[in-house]
């Protein structure tokens, strides 16, 4: 980028085979290093979602580029250098979801929250919890409850909880506003409960996100 005419200065470092090597996208990471995404093509099957019978070096592992404030090959380019602990990357960076996690066995859901997220009770009953982050409240509301007694629960992503209040229940409706200023940012689980009431107890869980 330094030279008068960039595009003589050119330099070629390494190169690919389409369509069996395929480079993707890059991206500059806090460690000041420049990551390069690789996807892998047999020539037969599309790669996207690869089968599962096809691992390999290239798409195992990402390219980095070790010094990208130095010129031509002192940048120190190595393909294929960074492991990605058995997992395989396709085109993009930096947000690649990891669909090869699986269910959660015994979860209401696909998605890991904590090792002992518990399950809704069905019941007629409704909860809804919504954050703003403007005033740092979660607003927390339930309706159509037929308890007495109630206990409400909230946990971070690790299963601690952070905060837990009960008391007695003005059936149908419950409201909160909860106060999450001083809760660090990240994924919260929200469970509420009612005592039993005709042998059905109700239990209601819903995730929410603290900015």
């Amino acid at each position: 980028m330094n030279a008068p005419n960039i595009a003589g200065s050119k330099d070629t470092l390494w190169s690919t085979n389409f369509p069996k090597y395929t480079a993707g996208a890059v991206k500059l990471a806090p460690d000041n290093k420049i990551y390069l995404s690789n996807w892998y093509y047999n020539g037969l099957q599309f790669p996207y979602p690869y089968p599962d019978s096809i691992y390999n070096m290239y798409n195992m592992n990402l390219s980095v580029i070790n010094q990208p404030d130095s010129l031509g090959a002192a940048c120190d380019f190595q393909p294929y250098s960074f492991y990605l602990g058995g997992k395989r990357t396709y085109v993009g960076l930096p947000n690649n979801p990891d669909y090869e996690l699986g269910p959660l066995a015994g979860s209401p859901c696909d998605t890991l929250v904590s090792i002992n997220e518990p399950a809704s009770i069905s019941t007629n009953a409704n909860l809804h919890v919504y954050y703003a982050p403007d005033w740092e409240k979660a607003f927390i509301n339930a309706d159509n409850l037929k308890g007495k007694h109630y206990r409400l629960r909230m946990v971070d992503v690790l299963g601690k909880e952070v905060y837990a209040e009960s008391g007695a229940l003005n059936s149908p409706y419950f409201t909160k506003n909860l106060n999450c200023a001083s809760f660090a940012k990240g994924m919260y689980l929200i469970t509420f409960e009612t005592d039993s009431y005709r042998s059905e107890r109700e239990r209601m869980v819903k995730k929410f996100v603290v900015e």
